[in-house]
């Protein structure tokens, strides 16, 4: 591989979010800070048990690396949504705030649930940063409406109780495009990534006009409100999401991942009907390749070579996989450098 273009980070990211052909392979683990902004607010971070910031009790699962919600529910039904206190947004230092999430490490963050600094107390907010900075906000509408009622009783109220699911879809997501403001005040950020899974292994947790009815408008008021802050919107859908890609287009979201390989078998078809209004990233199997227990090396590296050839040519694609653990880096990675950053070199892929 000949020497790369000396090209930031942040520029070369930002060609695959305008769906054009970046100069070498842009990835989460290169081209991104990833970081949250006041994690304990929306999720409970430590060992053990505790709550967030509206009150849901979270439990430390060793298994997961990750919290999980409780049984001990906020509410049984969605009808009761109001009785919840939504965080009080402006009642957060969060210039403070900032300065702490800076310089929390994300990567242990994700890999322990526990929040420490980076071991040379740098700030990834720092000046001389080149990457492109990612706003991770997790437990999104629908999200959040299972963490606080249960997800059994979630689905059940989708159907039986569609009118007060879409008063709650309104708030939060007023909420939400708050929060989002505050993050392009006080952040030196560039994009949000907004999570909030939609699917299983190969099914929607809900019909799609449901979907459509209740949630698409609602969302498309958060893509708008990151898009007034002059931000990239990246939405993070876990399982299934192939239906949905068009309503993603049209409501103006600007990428989507994590487009899992197990689940989502007609990306690479998607990819090049939409490749030029979307940026798809991910596409990896991490279920039955990355995260299996004794995945070799050489399978790691295949998956790698298989996504990268299905899904990268002609630009608007960036790795990122979304994983539970971090195993499989070291294969991964050197394919990456040994494969992927000359991917765009040969004529043929750009």
């Amino acid at each position: 591989m000949g020497a790369q273009p000396q090209v930031a980070p942040r520029d070369n990211i930002m060609l695959a979010y305008q769906h054009k052909v970046p100069f070498y392979m842009p990835s989460m683990f290169t081209d991104v800070n990833l970081f949250q902004a006041n994690p304990t607010m929306e999720r409970f971070c430590g060992h053990g048990i505790g709550k967030d910031g509206f009150g849901v009790e979270w439990k430390f699962e060793p298994k997961a690396s990750a919290p999980m919600t409780t049984q001990n529910h906020q509410i049984d039904c969605i009808t009761d949504w109001k009785k919840i206190t939504f965080p009080d947004l402006d009642a957060i230092d969060w210039e403070k705030q900032a300065e702490i999430d800076g310089k929390t490490d994300m990567m242990a963050l994700v890999a322990t649930g526990n929040i420490v600094p980076f071991e040379d107390g740098h700030s990834i907010f720092d000046e001389n940063n080149d990457k492109f900075n990612m706003c991770m906000v997790i437990n999104g509408p629908f999200e959040r409406m299972h963490a606080l009622e249960g997800f059994d009783n979630a689905l059940c109220d989708l159907i039986e109780e569609p009118e007060a699911c879409a008063d709650y879809f309104a708030a939060i997501a007023d909420w939400k495009c708050k929060y989002f403001h505050k993050i392009a005040t006080y952040y030196k950020v560039d994009g949000i990534n907004a999570h909030d899974d939609y699917g299983s292994a190969h099914n929607l947790f809900m019909p799609l006009p449901l979907w459509r009815e209740l949630i698409k408008p609602n969302l498309a008021k958060m893509v708008e409100q990151v898009h007034k802050d002059g931000l990239i919107y990246q939405h993070h859908s876990c399982g299934y999401i192939e239906p949905l890609i068009e309503d993603f287009i049209e409501i103006g979201v600007d990428a989507v991942d994590t487009w899992q390989g197990g689940s989502n078998l007609n990306v690479g078809e998607l990819k090049k009907k939409y490749g030029d209004k979307i940026t798809f990233c991910g596409g990896f199997d991490n279920q039955y390749v990355l995260e299996q227990p004794n995945v070799t090396p050489e399978e790691i590296k295949a998956e790698y070579k298989r996504v990268i050839d299905l899904l990268a040519p002609g630009g608007s694609y960036v790795v990122y996989p979304i994983t539970i653990g971090f195993d499989y880096m070291g294969p991964f990675m050197e394919e990456h450098f040994g494969y992927g950053m000359g991917f765009y070199a040969n004529a043929a892929n750009r």
